[in-house]
């Protein structure tokens, strides 16, 4: 299937691992013209260098997305470099975990300000530039946790549901534009994190989340980043709107 990124500009934040490399990595194979950002410079080179492997004309800045500032010198730099933008995927770093109780304002505050406003701050930079484009699209990572919040993980719940309601609102005010605009929310994939996890102390926390899951099994990056090319793709400009989860089956288990 053709899906019609050849030559298309996408914006991927927090791409130096895991599945926001992912989907950078699809998007490149797709044809796409790459801005990745991530906060660490070396890592970030590396990945760099393994997207210049797949062909894709690639550029890649040292962005701290938590800052509002520096989010927006990246989305001029991209603008400047490419002369337009046609994608944009939102990602960031994740938050501590920990029940309701153990949990104050300060950290619901931190939350906020690490998961839901880099997301925000990022397309508030980058629509004008979205605007222009014919068929512009904007994907929001958030989390399952937003669908099915478990105990410990309550901030991430809360402060990336938030994504929600902004891109329904965001659909709403680009009634009638060639701009769609989607959530994606993933479960656990074979990240880099989750390997480790696997290795490590957390084993067996590992084999019974697969056991939960109806797959059986964690994701794949790659499979994630082919759902995110598609709602990138001239394929899906029906959808627009939506909040899809790719977790294997396991938020319909609960």
């Amino acid at each position: 299937m053709d899906l019609g990124l050849d030559g298309k500009v996408a914006m991927v934040a927090a791409a130096s691992s895991g599945l926001g490399f992912a989907t950078a990595e699809e998007l490149a194979k797709e044809g796409c013209r790459l801005s990745i950002c991530g906060r660490d410079p070396a890592r970030l080179s590396r990945a760099c260098d393994r997207l210049l492997g797949t062909g894709a004309d690639v550029l890649a800045r040292p962005t701290d997305v938590t800052d509002c500032g520096d989010t927006a010198a990246w989305v001029a730099e991209t603008a400047q470099h490419f002369g337009s933008i046609d994608i944009l995927v939102t990602n960031c770093g994740g938050v501590p975990a920990g029940p309701p109780s153990a949990m104050r304002s300060k950290d619901f505050d931190n939350a906020f300000g690490r998961v839901l406003l880099p997301s925000v701050n990022l397309v508030t930079a980058a629509l004008p530039h979205l605007r222009l484009s014919p068929a512009g699209r904007i994907l929001m990572l958030a989390s399952e946790a937003v669908v099915r919040t478990p105990a410990h993980f309550v901030l991430s719940g809360v402060a990336r549901a938030g994504l929600v309601p902004y891109c329904h609102a965001l659909v709403q005010e680009l009634s009638g534009e060639s701009l769609t605009v989607n959530v994606l929310a993933p479960g656990a994939h074979s990240t880099a994190i989750h390997e480790a996890n696997r290795a490590g102390d957390h084993a067996e926390a590992i084999r019974a989340l697969e056991n939960r899951t109806p797959a059986r099994r964690l994701g794949h990056p790659s499979e994630f980043a082919a759902v995110a090319a598609f709602l990138a793709s001239a394929r899906a400009s029906y959808v627009n709107g939506g909040l899809i989860v790719v977790d294997g089956g396991l938020s319909a288990t609960v």
